[in-house]
């Protein structure tokens, strides 16, 4: 009986920590290095466009480019990507002694990231 007991409040215990850690993840706030790494995940998408850009860019046209791709859909989504990345870079510049930051930053990043690699994705761009 006591054994059952130890048991219950051990799946208790268990559960309430879990519960505590959920609710740290859902917090709006993250660490600041997931902020400061976050803005340097851009360089790897942002580095695999420029360079389909410039492959791109003599006259004539290499066999694979898209014109429409690059102005309508490459072009816009660094512009997103180097505006996210730039607004985590500067809540990192202006908040030098934080440890915790808006988790916003990390999303808008995230989001510009993975946009940028479905359109290169999609258009058989390796990155």
């Amino acid at each position: 009986m006591r054994f059952s007991s130890l048991v219950a409040v051990a799946a208790m215990t268990i559960s309430l920590g879990s519960c505590a850690a959920l609710q740290t993840l859902s917090s709006t706030q993250v660490p600041m290095t997931a902020i400061i790494v976050a803005g340097n995940g851009v360089d790897a998408a942002e580095t695999a466009a420029t360079a389909y850009v410039r492959f791109c860019t003599p006259n004539p046209k290499p066999a694979g480019c898209n014109d429409s791709v690059i102005k309508n859909k490459i072009i816009p989504a660094v512009h997103d990507i180097r505006t996210a990345r730039d607004a985590a870079e500067q809540f990192a510049l202006d908040n030098p002694d934080a440890t915790l930051g808006p988790a916003t930053l990390v999303d808008a990043v995230t989001k510009t990231v993975g946009a940028l690699q479905t359109i290169l994705t999609a258009n058989n761009i390796k990155s």
